[in-house]
């Protein structure tokens, strides 16, 4: 065998990594966490005052996950009116949203159960009033 017959060997060895690799990538789903990304991207000041809104409020959403009862509870002292959005890193086609309304001091529960093991983040946006609310944690299931 001869150097020029490596260097074909070689260079063909090449390029079929490279098309293998080509095919594998093009195979790869990357999709965007949100389908309307940008338009968000372009709203997140109101995104960044609800988190404040969160934090300075005199009275604070209690928001808490239960792994044994496998369910959120939330608390408020006034009516709050608002959603619990569950959101899977991993899988965005398992996401789940779901309305919620606390009454003046009494305790709201949405069950988790159905939902896959594994981490979630809870993104929990409310009103009271005139102003909105945002809050985030990360749930593992």
């Amino acid at each position: 065998m001869n150097w020029g017959f490596k260097i074909v060997i070689s260079f063909l060895a090449f390029m079929a990594i490279i098309i293998s690799m080509v095919v594998i990538c093009m195979r790869q789903d990357v999709s965007l966490v949100a389908p309307d990304y940008y338009k968000q991207e372009i709203a997140y000041q109101s995104h960044i005052d609800k988190q404040k809104n969160a934090i300075l409020a005199a009275d604070k959403m209690e928001f808490t996950y239960n792994k044994g009862d496998e369910q959120f509870s939330l608390v408020s002292k006034e009516y709050a009116e608002g959603e619990l959005h569950l959101y899977r890193p991993s899988d965005a086609t398992k996401d789940v949203k779901v309305p919620f309304i606390v009454n003046s001091g009494e305790q709201a529960t949405i069950t988790s159960k159905g939902l896959e093991k594994g981490l979630w983040k809870a993104k929990l946006t409310w009103q009271k009033g005139e102003k909105t609310y945002y809050l985030e944690k990360t749930v593992v299931i």
